[in-house]
């Protein structure tokens, strides 16, 4: 996987998305970001991948990234109802949404 994994969040980082050395490959926002720079690259991709589209790809990853990150694994944590629903409403559009990123 490492083979994968880490040369994705070199290219992002080469396009430069900030993304953070600890638990890089947890971080949604930075993947969100990723995915639409690199549809945006590729002509045949960019046509089908409207902005307002790529807009709300980069809006779901940064909400889940506010409110959960991978270290909140390793501690107990109750989140706030209203958060899980946040959390719940922005993975279920990107399920939704699955065949067209």
């Amino acid at each position: 996987m490492a083979t994968h994994i880490y040369p994705a969040i070199e290219l992002g980082r080469s396009l430069g998305i900030a993304w953070p050395r600890g638990g890089q490959g947890h971080n949604v926002r930075a993947w969100a970001e990723l995915l639409v720079l690199e549809r945006a690259t590729h002509p045949n991709l960019a046509l089908a991948y409207a902005l307002e589209f790529g807009d709300r790809v980069q809006a779901n990853g940064q909400r889940i990234s506010q409110l959960w990150n991978e270290t909140l694994r390793y501690h107990k944590n109750k989140p706030y109802s209203y958060e899980v629903t946040q959390v719940r409403e922005a993975v279920e559009w990107l399920i939704v949404n699955s065949a067209y990123l």
